[in-house]
């Protein structure tokens, strides 16, 4: 693989497992029944691989930082991650599983996830090579999928990533337990230490915990931690907040859907890339929804894309 050069990468660093997806699973089948469907695809997943992966087809250098089993689904993801211009920083960890979601998805209804984090449970700020950090962007992706590196320990990271010259970004993801007000605390408390945090809706509805509109939601976490927020709102396009300032909307181009999982990753790649590039946030906003929108109408199996390739 080629070796990316530290003042010209992105570094993503979270979780990393293999995806089981699952296409049209409206439901699941009765007990001691079976269910024919469409398609089942096997393909690396993990928010963070999924960014990266992206990055790589965009041309970025990139670097992936994990953890994983030392088992023989690793060897099918390293296989898989094997792109040009991306390195893998993954620990392998003996005797552990390596981390499995299964995604399913049906027309007319939102992806469901079933995850086992395997090795990544234990993946915590020492696992990141202190070299990895020095980088255009360092993402950490999948917070809440990585026990081992919430609060203090992901905060200790994306400042060591700050003073090696990068700027941060954080998905957090989903909250599995519900956004407490004690979890809402503790993302905005992280966000100090965060230059572009990346929720979708209903990650920043729930982590802003009142009833108000997208916009005064994504202001009022930006005025108050200092952090430029990007929301990504599906067929919506994105929402744009940085602090002191009035937000911008970026419309997505009309595509017909094809698989939609790992849309909200491909934005992420599509913006940093750009923004690394020196691109402005508006730039690279649009940039980032038709990146999306490209990957979203390839099937689960063929998600291979060239720049050139990118909607106009």
């Amino acid at each position: 693989m080629n070796q990316p050069a530290p003042g010209d990468r992105i570094t993503v660093v979270g979780n990393v497992n293999l995806d089981v997806l699952v296409a049209g699973a409206a439901e699941l089948p009765p007990p001691g029944t079976e269910q024919i469907v469409p398609s089942i695809v096997l393909r690396p997943g993990g928010s963070a691989a999924n960014t990266a992966i992206v990055l790589a087809q965009l041309g970025r250098s990139t670097v992936l930082a994990g953890r994983v089993g030392d088992d023989g689904t690793a060897r099918l993801l390293t296989e898989q991650l094997d792109l040009p211009g991306l390195r893998l920083d993954l620990v392998r960890a003996e005797d552990e599983p390596t981390g499995v979601t299964v995604a399913a998805e049906a027309p007319g209804r939102d992806r469901s996830f079933l995850s086992a984090l395997g090795a990544m449970s234990e993946l915590d700020a020492e696992s990141v090579p202190a070299e990895s950090l020095s980088a255009q962007f360092v993402l950490l992706s999948g917070y809440f999928l990585l026990p081992a590196l919430r609060g203090e320990s992901a905060r200790g990271l994306l400042a060591r990533a700050r003073r090696a010259g990068a700027r941060t970004a954080l998905d957090t993801g989903w909250d599995p337990a519900g956004w407490s007000e004690t979890t809402r605390d503790e993302v905005l408390q992280l966000l100090r230490e965060v230059d572009v945090f990346l929720p979708n809706e209903d990650e920043l509805r729930a982590l802003h915990g009142d009833d108000c509109t997208d916009e005064e939601a994504a202001r009022s976490i930006a005025d108050k931690t200092g952090a430029t927020v990007v929301v990504k709102r599906g067929a919506l396009g994105a929402l744009v907040a940085q602090p002191g300032r009035e937000p911008t909307t970026h419309p997505a181009p009309e595509v017909q859907v094809c698989d939609s999982t790992g849309a909200g990753d491909a934005f992420n790649a599509g913006l940093l890339h750009r923004l690394a590039d020196g691109a402005d946030l508006a730039e690279a906003a649009d940039y980032a929804v038709r990146v999306a929108a490209t990957v979203i109408v390839r099937p689960s199996h063929d998600r291979a894309f060239t720049p050139e390739d990118v909607m106009a």
